[in-house]
């Protein structure tokens, strides 16, 4: 007979968390600051919306505020190409247009909407409605009009909005609509804005405000003022967001086979900056992901994680401060079973976050809570996060604390404490985890260190876990030296990374002595030297030692169209180890890249035998629209590969698979064929449809 048991919500204490929040913020700041005299932009209302073209010649466009962005934020100097940003609002959207001059070639060769841009010329624009300690929304368009966005509430934030853009022989021009309904604000009428650009060809980030101290563009207590937004406080979101979905597998036995589920999402808002959210028999599949690659690693695989569910809360978890940081993301969601049922908590109030959930599953029970305090000066930092879980005969409990001190510019300083218990943890000290460290930088220099002490048996169960066992110090330092606007060589960047673990024993555990040097010409070639090594000891096995030294050069890395040469070589495990991976991309027309990749290794066994193992790799991506795209991959990896620990296993694996999304409307249409991220091919089709009732995608 199967036994179910029943466990425990942990939600309920959490909930005295969350009021308490609310407590607090009522004696925060009061909710409008002060705008600067520098970086302040007026919305300007409009009667009639300007045509989304990628011109300017709708005459509204002249009535609108007008800012330069006209600093380099990568290389700390004046902006060598003129950009001027324009902005308009009415009661349900903004209006933004970017016209950007431009002397290197433009580059725009994504087609698609919703897939991060990084490989092209970019504007953006970044918002907080909450202020600086609120949520961050960022809407970012290449120069013919392909856009993306991303928020700090969910990792899935994909609403629709608008976006045109033009190139011409001087630069290029992109008009934006941007939805108010799908940004949270509690109801201040001044919001935190920030525009940038970016120019892959000479690697230049263009922004509008800026400070010398600050560490990224989008850094929000460092960022400008977006006043006159009274009109948009009624119309910020507060919607509740359904998302039912339908999925359907063909397959043979061996890949689970065929079969059919259904269920739902829901997110149900409390107040205007928090959340209920939930599912009921969720998605087990995953088809998110499309054509991620896979080559054999040593260390556990991190995935990246696509149910509706964890995405949600999961900016809320995690933002611990670590410098060479190790047995991380302290969450780690994928490691998690799809749950039957899971229920949540997320959201900001005034200078708290917080965040809790509960995934239910049969035999299974997964919570997590977080809570996160930041003064108004953003100069110190409470954190505490618990996760826990719970099944037949085992209860895994961890708990983690931090506190940060810091300055936003130059330094800071932290604590962690916590660790592990529960039913493994059967000696004192077993499962602990803490860690100090402290970082003194520049934006172009920094030396960061810490100490770092972790138990023998901590291995959280939710976490993320490649080292316990070790107890030391860890020292990184890094310097950019940056040259002439004109010059050859744009950049060079030196850094030195020291760690060195002993187990709580005595013995050396880890060790890392690694030396890189970076050089970026203005050619679009980067030169990258590195030389280091490693040493690592597994329970139960002899150490393993590895002092790689390589060289890697690329062309236009930055781009679509890449192409990489990179040699290793040194002792690894035992023996000698040479690597050799070569990749390149190609454009085959407007909307078709083809992808190519061969990777050998070479390794001279200190017994006298040689052990040769390759993996080639090719993709095919379509983008046939702004809202479909198509991608078909294939793998092989044959031969012995070098192993740290063990045996060396002979591998002859090869892997096919497919990918075709549509976005039509308030839904999505997934078509999968097998499994990018298996080894062998898995020989089953999955359709997935989904539909967003409410509020949209993400928000």
């Amino acid at each position: 007979m199967v036994q179910h048991k029943t466990f425990r919500s942990n939600l309920l204490p959490f909930f005295t968390i969350a009021a308490a929040a609310v407590c607090i913020a009522a004696a925060s700041r009061a909710d409008v600051l002060a705008a600067t005299e520098s970086f302040s932009i007026r919305a300007v209302p409009v009667a009639q919306a300007p045509k989304i073209d990628g011109t300017l010649d709708d005459a509204a466009w002249q009535n609108a505020a007008r800012v330069q962005l006209d600093w380099d934020f990568t290389y700390r100097r004046r902006a060598e190409d003129r950009t001027d940003v324009y902005l308009l609002m009415d009661r349900r959207f903004l209006y933004v247009a970017f016209v950007a001059q431009q002397d290197a070639s433009v580059t725009a060769s994504q087609h698609t909407d919703n897939v991060p841009l990084t490989t092209d010329d970019v504007v953006r624009v970044y918002l907080w409605p909450g202020g600086d300690q609120g949520f961050e929304y960022g809407f970012e368009s290449n120069p013919i009009g392909t856009h993306y966005q991303f928020s700090s509430e969910n990792t899935a934030f994909a609403p629709a909005w608008v976006s045109a853009g033009k190139v011409s022989g001087r630069g290029y021009i992109v008009t934006e609509r941007i939805p108010l309904d799908v940004m949270r604000n509690d109801r201040r009428t001044t919001w935190r804005l920030q525009f940038d650009r970016t120019i892959q060809k000479t690697n230049s980030a263009y922004e509008w405000s800026h400070a010398e101290s600050q560490l990224a563009t989008d850094q929000a207590i460092y960022t400008g003022y977006l006043t006159g937004m009274d009109i948009a406080v009624a119309n910020t979101r507060t919607k509740p967001r359904v998302q039912p979905y339908v999925l359907a597998q063909a397959g043979t036995s061996g890949a689970g086979g065929s079969t059919s589920r259904m269920g739902a999402d829901f997110a149900i808002p409390i107040t205007a900056t928090a959340s209920f959210v939930g599912t009921l028999h969720p998605d087990y599949s995953n088809v998110e992901l499309d054509q991620q690659t896979i080559a054999p690693t040593a260390f556990p695989r991190f995935f990246q994680e696509v149910r509706p569910f964890f995405t949600q809360g999961s900016h809320f978890f995690n933002n611990f401060q670590c410098n060479d940081c190790i047995d991380g993301p302290k969450l780690y969601t994928p490691s998690i079973p799809t749950p039957r049922d899971g229920f949540a908590v997320e959201g900001v109030q005034g200078p708290v976050t917080f965040a809790a959930f509960d995934a239910m599953s049969a035999g299974r029970s997964d919570s997590a809570q977080n809570a996160n305090f930041s003064t108004p000066d953003r100069r110190y930092s409470l954190i505490v996060q618990r996760e826990t879980v719970d099944m037949p005969g085992v209860h895994d409990d961890t708990t983690y604390y931090q506190a940060q001190a810091g300055n936003g510019h130059n330094f800071y300083a932290y604590a962690t404490g916590g660790g592990e218990g529960g039913t493994y943890i059967t000696q004192p000290g077993g499962g602990v985890f803490r860690e100090y460290g402290l970082g003194l930088y520049t934006p172009k220099s920094g030396i960061f260190a810490s100490y770092h002490d972790v138990g023998p048996q901590f291995a959280p169960l939710d976490g993320f876990n490649a080292f316990n066992d070790v107890q030391g110090p860890a020292v990184f330092a890094q310097r950019e030296f940056d040259f002439g606007q004109k010059a050859f060589i744009q950049n060079v960047t030196v850094s030195q990374d020291y760690n060195r673990y002993h187990s709580h024993a005595g013995g050396l555990d880890f060790s890392l002595d690694s030396s890189s040097l970076v050089i970026n010409t203005r050619t679009l070639f980067t030169i990258s030297l590195t030389s280091g090594e490693n040493y690592i000891l597994q329970s139960g096995a002899p150490g393993g030692l590895a002092n790689q030294n390589g060289v890697s050069i690329a062309y236009a890395q930055n781009t679509s169209t890449p192409t990489t040469f990179s040699y290793n070589v040194g002792r690894f495990g035992g023996g000698y180890l040479r690597s050799t991976v070569r990749s390149t991309s190609l454009r085959l027309g407007r909307r078709q890249t083809l992808s190519v990749e061969a990777d050998n290794t070479d390794w001279n066994l200190d017994t006298g035998a040689t052990e040769v193992q390759w993996l080639e790799r090719t993709n095919f991506a379509y983008q046939i629209s702004a809202n479909s795209s198509f991608a078909i991959g294939a793998r092989r990896i044959l031969g012995t590969g070098p192993a740290f620990f063990g045996k060396p296993q002979f591998v002859d694996a090869s892997n096919v698979s497919l990918a075709y999304y549509n976005r039509i409307g308030p839904g999505e249409l997934y078509l999968v064929y097998g499994n990018p991220n298996a080894l062998y091919t898995q020989p089953a089709l999955i359709v997935k449809w989904i539909l967003y009732l409410g509020a949209q995608k993400g928000t």
